[in-house]
């Protein structure tokens, strides 16, 4: 392709010059010579057609008269060794040096050509990050903790669970290991692309591993599908970023957690699918707002839901999360920084309901859809199906197969606080606090439908429902906190040190249990206890951890897990 270009320049200047050398006042014979040999190597190279050469070379011998001519030697090499090469006048030269750089200019301006030691202009427009986390993992639970922990979860996933005692379809329910201790190896790895389309625009791609579709997890347990097998990647974001005025973000796809919270209330590991839209205003030196609102799909009814037992199918139950938040940030001096946010989160149709009747041999009732299809532990929960009888047997025998829905509403009401005093430029002491209370929580209704989470009984004492609607964290840390920076994002230099220790206390229903932390107890919510922690940098962006959880549940029987985990990163 380059060389069609240049011909296509070049041409009309060496025609230029060779006429000019032929047919010339009075050329010499060394000249004329010159003159065909060049056209020769034109003709070689298709410059130029044998027509175009033959014409000016008989043209130039009707100009130039032959006796004019002195014998000179031919263009080469000759027998005494003499080399004669064809002349080029220099003015030539130049017009044919200036070309070529104007064309390979204009050439690599329009295809991105890279300068001498610099790197395409797209490359820099394109970030790629990642990171990679190998965990020691292990799970200590109680001697004395209670064995019957219903696994709700793996009802849900499965096939439901037929809880007649009577019926021959009977078996027994699905329990959670609550006194074998366990160990595991676990990796995550990310992968992410960030593209700058224009300076509004961004999109963002994001892959990582995880045991399965959990949304709290991208841990995968090595040897968790045996004999060295290989293991899933999952899509974790894919997203738009739009920034119509500065200071303002509108978020769509699948993101990262647009809200200013902790692990008491979304996992760090938890992205959201939707739209959201962001923004930062500084009114002074020490006083700005912020804010964030956004609509999140949580589950989308199946377009033939019910369809195989009712022609047409049953309503939807699509649930979805609506949410805003808005705080203020407060800097009095260089080294003190407060945040102060309030937020509302609107979960809607989360809470189950129980079905219209429902033939006992029926797939599909009409509020199957209302069950998680993804949960943690210690959420209340309630029977969805209202199931009929077979006729053709006694009652005591006839199936009674069961989804579990939750049996709360939530709305709930989230405030956070965070103090913030840097003891030196990059050290800092921070005080951290959350409060969460489910306005949508009904004691009432809530314990006529409760299949847990009732109080132990002990001397025919208890046994009433015991679940709650609140939840608080208090945390301290101090070290290299990266100030003002999202968690992760601050670079790590060997020698950076953090430590931390909180509390916290989580009620049954103070939270959606499928987004809250999943490290602290088994996971969810119903669970209190003491945390502490923390890191060290061996490297440049590597770190080593270290995090002790220990938890003991609010509501039910007793379960107290303790949780170690021993972590090294590395990020780039």
């Amino acid at each position: 392709m380059f060389r069609v270009h240049v011909r296509h320049r070049v041409k009309p200047l060496l025609l230029a010059c060779v006429a000019g050398i032929a047919l010339a006042s009075s050329p010499s014979a060394a000249q004329q010579v010159d003159s065909n040999k060049l056209l020769e190597v034109m003709v070689r190279k298709g410059l130029v057609t044998r027509e175009e050469a033959d014409a000016m070379i008989a043209e130039a011998s009707v100009a130039a008269p032959r006796a004019s001519i002195a014998p000179v030697p031919v263009g080469g090499v000759a027998a005494d060794g003499t080399q004669t090469i064809p002349y080029v006048p220099q003015v030539v030269r130049d017009q044919i040096k200036q070309e070529l750089r104007t064309e390979l200019g204009s050439q690599a301006q329009a295809e991105g050509w890279a300068k001498p030691g610099e790197v395409p202009e797209w490359t820099k427009r394109i970030t790629v990050s990642g990171d990679i986390r190998a965990r020691m993992d292990a799970m200590l639970f109680d001697r004395n903790n209670y064995t019957d922990f219903v696994n709700w979860g793996a009802i849900n996933e499965g096939g439901g669970a037929d809880i007649n005692p009577g019926s021959p379809g009977f078996v027994n329910l699905p329990y959670l290991n609550t006194r074998q201790n366990r160990t595991a190896m676990r990796l995550r790895a990310r992968l992410g692309v960030a593209a700058r389309i224009d300076d509004r625009v961004t999109a963002e791609l994001r892959i990582a591993t995880g045991n399965d579709r959990s949304p709290v997890s991208t841990n995968q347990t090595l040897g968790q599908v045996g004999e060295f097998g290989k293991y899933q990647l999952w899509l974790d974001r894919a997203a738009i970023h739009l920034t119509p005025v500065k200071g303002v973000g509108v978020e769509l796809g699948r993101f990262a957690n647009p809200f200013w919270s902790s692990t008491l209330m979304f996992d760090e590991d938890l992205n959201f699918d939707g739209i959201s839209a962001s923004a930062k205003l500084k009114l002074n030196d020490t006083f700005g707002v912020f804010g964030t609102a956004g609509f999140f799909p949580m589950f989308n009814t199946s377009l033939n839901f019910g369809s195989r037992d009712v022609p047409g199918g049953f309503s939807s139950r699509d649930r979805y999360l609506t949410a805003g938040q808005f705080g203020v940030d407060i800097r009095p001096t260089a080294r003190l920084r407060t945040r102060f946010a309030g937020g509302y989160f609107r979960f809607e149709h989360v809470q189950g309901e129980l079905s219209a009747p429902c033939a006992f041999n029926q797939d599909v009732c009409d509020t199957d859809a209302m069950r998680p299809m993804f949960q943690q532990f210690g959420n209340t929960h309630m029977a969805l199906r209202n199931n009929i009888p077979n006729p053709a047997v006694p009652e005591s025998l006839s199936p009674d197969v069961q989804y579990f829905g939750l049996a709360s509403k939530f709305e709930l009401l989230s405030l956070r606080g965070e103090v913030d005093y840097g003891l030196t430029d990059r050290l800092s002491l921070r005080l951290e606090g959350d409060y969460l209370r489910n306005l949508g929580f009904n004691r009432g209704q809530v314990a006529a439908l409760a299949q847990n989470n009732f109080a132990p009984i002990v001397g025919g004492v208890g046994g009433q429902y015991d679940g709650g609607n609140t939840g608080w964290q208090a945390r301290l840390s101090v070290g290299h906190l990266g100030r003002g920076l999202p968690q992760g994002d601050q670079t790590i230099n060997k020698g950076d040190w953090n430590a931390f220790a909180g509390y916290r206390r989580l009620e049954s229903d103070a939270m959606l249990d499928a987004f809250a932390d999943s490290d602290f107890g088994l996971g969810g919510t119903n669970m209190k206890g003491w945390f502490a922690g923390g890191s060290y940098g061996i490297a440049h962006n590597t770190a080593f951890g270290l995090r002790w959880l220990s938890a003991n549940e609010i509501a039910g029987p007793p379960l107290s897990v303790d949780h170690l985990m021993v972590d090294l990163t590395t990020r780039f």
